[in-house]
């Protein structure tokens, strides 16, 4: 590969970033991956599995929490439902 190649696909990436459209600079990036040398091709797709991998730990993360506050929001309906029933018993 030469160095104005390698510029090209820079270049072309930072337009697409500039713009503020990812999804142009990844579909940029695929269409001109080949061209690029095997060991760049390796450091982008660890980057982008590392990405992937931490979106995902992210999701599981958020599904955890909202799991956690559930099960606390349904030992305070408990809670509240005996109480409820002992009033109810005392009347």
């Amino acid at each position: 590969m030469d160095i104005t190649t390698l510029g090209e696909i820079h270049d072309g990436l930072v337009a697409q970033l500039a713009r503020g459209n990812e999804n142009g600079a990844m579909d940029y990036l695929r269409s001109r991956f080949k061209e690029l040398p095997e060991t760049v091709q390796g450091e982008i797709l660890a980057e982008l599995y590392i990405n992937g991998l931490n979106e995902e730990s992210a999701h599981i993360e958020t599904i955890a929490k909202i799991q956690s506050q559930s099960i606390a929001a349904l030992k305070v309906l408990e809670v509240l439902k005996d109480e409820l029933k002992k009033e109810a018993a005392k009347k």
